[in-house]
């Protein structure tokens, strides 16, 4: 992992930092490498071997929760989806937040964890991380100068590298002269082959009630599915 400090082994360290470095490290760097860390671990418990201690390049040495970093490894290695989704969006006057927001209210009326995010404000190694573990991904952009957001474009074009599985999820966006952005999404989650889910929803200037409760739906639809 990438944290650093006079701590040397991993009792030494919050548990719960342990656990957040662990799988942003895994998330960011490992994800596209997770069939050859899935078989690496069958090849180790294949051969009965005892692990004592696990000291990697950089990060906390392992020589208490052994068992319970390899289990994780093991789970993120296969990337079963859970009962979560991640809303991502960029918007410029607050109308595709607006969007996002309603979308995050239906799958929330489904009881699905939900983790709205704004590239305004979020990391894209904070993304990766939320996407690890999560059944749905929902990106949202405006339009600008005939393209999605460069922060949406930024995100999408690092996820495309990791290669997230078992993800469903569609594109959304409002636009003022003209909305290209919502058919470049849809088309990049189909590179990294997000299964889609319903119809993406694209809105000129700010939603209206109407365009609010099909998003409203279009959440309640892919917790459904998640489900």
């Amino acid at each position: 992992m990438h944290l650093a400090g006079s701590e040397r082994f991993d009792d030494e360290v919050d548990p719960a930092i342990l656990l957040y470095e662990a799988a942003t490290y895994y998330a960011n760097i490992l994800m596209p490498y997770s069939p050859f860390v899935f078989k690496l671990l069958e090849r180790v418990a294949a051969a009965g071997l005892t692990v004592k201690v696990i000291a990697p390049d950089h990060g906390p040495i392992w020589r208490k929760d052994l068992p319970g970093i390899l289990d994780r490894y093991a789970k993120w290695a296969v990337r079963k989806p859970t009962l979560k989704a991640v809303v991502l969006y960029g918007t410029m006057w607050h109308s595709t937040e607006k969007m996002a927001l309603a979308i995050a209210e239906g799958l929330l009326s489904n009881r699905i964890q939900v983790k709205v995010m704004s590239m305004a404000e979020c990391h894209r190694s904070d993304v990766v991380y939320e996407i690890l573990n999560a059944g749905a991904l929902l990106v949202g952009s405006s339009t600008l100068n005939n393209h999605m957001l460069p922060q949406i474009a930024d995100i999408l074009t690092y996820l495309k590298g990791l290669k997230p599985q078992n993800l469903m999820g569609t594109a959304f966006g409002s636009y003022g002269w003209s909305g290209e952005a919502t058919r470049q999404i849809q088309d990049m989650l189909a590179e990294f082959k997000v299964a889609p889910v319903g119809e993406p929803i694209r809105v000129k200037n700010v939603p209206d009630p109407h365009v609010l409760a099909q998003c409203f739906e279009l959440g309640k639809l892919t917790a459904k599915k998640i489900a």
